[in-house]
């Protein structure tokens, strides 16, 4: 399951670009990268660029959705 969490990360990645790798990197404060995250981090992310995806669709600032964090929090 972890490798397929991180394949599907990686393909919202290409296919949405620089707005879901700020998503990435959110998420990876503190590790290299996904494959470091643990499981549970994974697959929040994973929800989270699925969010995310709705949110560029719908016109909605990941802001205004919640998916953004404070630098520091």
């Amino acid at each position: 399951m972890r490798e397929w969490h991180c394949r599907m990360i990686r393909n919202v990645r290409r296919r949405w670009g620089e707005p879901m790798q700020h998503l990435i990197d959110q998420a990876c404060c503190g590790v290299s990268d996904i494959e470091q995250l643990p499981d549970e981090g994974l697959i929040q992310l994973h929800k989270d660029m699925e969010r995310a995806e709705e949110c560029i669709r719908e016109g909605i600032s990941f802001h205004d959705a919640g998916l953004l964090r404070g630098h520091f929090s």
